[in-house]
């Protein structure tokens, strides 16, 4: 679904573009992610009342260095959730 939703361009990258982004539905964090970057989008889920995705190798789904993204679109966010509380590897935290 993020190979989707990156080809309809409905997903911003790295934290600090996630902190200024409006209309995000999902946030996803790598697990290769710093403890540090971890902590802030748990933080930025809190505050935004979001799903918080923690992905297996979300650079190689997405590509280069990816360590945080958020999706725009309800449709996408809702089949990434859907899709991550199916996985064994994927861990899907609500917050708010």
């Amino acid at each position: 679904m993020i190979r989707f939703a990156k080809r309809a361009r409905k997903i911003v990258y790295g934290y600090d573009a996630l902190a200024d982004a409006r209309g995000l539905k999902v946030l996803a964090v790598s697990d290769t992610a710093s403890d540090n970057l971890k902590d802030k989008m748990q933080g930025l889920a809190k505050k935004r009342g979001l799903p918080l995705i923690r992905a297996t190798a979300l650079e190689d789904t997405v590509g280069g260095n990816c360590k945080a993204l958020g999706v725009t679109d309800v449709g996408m966010a809702r089949e990434m959730v859907r899709t991550a509380k199916d996985s064994d590897n994927t861990e899907v935290t609500y917050i708010g």
